[in-house]
């Protein structure tokens, strides 16, 4: 198993995001209004490869932690980047600090950072206090997500098949299946997202991804 995350590499599809992995884990960079990054979800195994790459792209300003599970990279990103906020949201930053000593800003002040076209969403009815990012480009409406949702494993990209879900997710992330059913499919009707851009597993992009989604989470939850 591959030690230290990769390099940051531009992410196709979507203009001013690029993404490292470690395996089958991605941490997210986001270009700031000010031309910074925001990183969403830094991943354990911050190297000099990445580091590197991160200081070609720009200044990391924010780092966020999309729930109070993804904790266990931040200290080292804080570290690293000593200037950079810690943003997550209530419902994670908690038990966050709980966890890891540091201290978190919400997400109001990140949100204003972002660039018009990406917005910051927090799914209703989970425990774990996770956050997305909506994205909508040329050609794309991506949703960066959590834990909610996964790409297949062990491949670059997929073009046909759909999301899956964690095992974990329905039993530690769940907190009330109708609240979250009702929100996911009320941001479905309004986003219409046609790619995927996980923290596990692959990159979706797909324009059949509503039906999949609906489908999917017909059938596991």
């Amino acid at each position: 198993m591959a030690k230290l995350l990769s390099s940051f590499e531009a992410l196709d599809g979507l203009e001013g995001v690029y993404a490292a992995t470690r395996e089958n884990l991605r941490c997210t960079a986001i270009r700031l209004r000010s031309g910074g990054l925001c990183l969403f979800s830094p991943v354990r195994g911050l190297g000099d490869r990445a580091i590197a790459s991160l200081q070609e792209l720009g200044e990391v300003e924010a780092l966020l932690a999309p729930n109070h599970w993804h904790n266990m990279g931040l200290h080292e990103y804080a570290k690293a980047f000593p200037a950079a906020s810690l943003c997550a949201s209530p419902g994670a930053s908690v038990r966050l600090a709980l966890i890891t000593k540091l201290r978190f800003e919400g997400l109001s002040g990140l949100q204003r950072l972002l660039p018009r076209n990406m917005q910051i969403i927090v799914p209703a009815g989970l425990k774990t206090g996770e956050v997305w990012l909506s994205i909508t480009d040329a050609q794309w409406h991506a949703w960066v997500v959590v834990d909610a949702f996964c790409g297949p494993w062990g491949k670059a990209r997929d073009l046909c098949n759909g999301p899956g879900i964690l095992g974990t997710f329905p039993k530690f992330g769940l907190a009330d299946r109708a609240v979250y059913l009702d929100w996911l499919e009320r941001q479905i009707d309004s986003d219409r997202p046609t790619m995927m851009v996980p923290c596990h597993g692959a990159v979706l992009r797909n324009f059949q991804l509503p039906s999949k989604i609906r489908r999917l989470v017909a059938d596991k939850l």
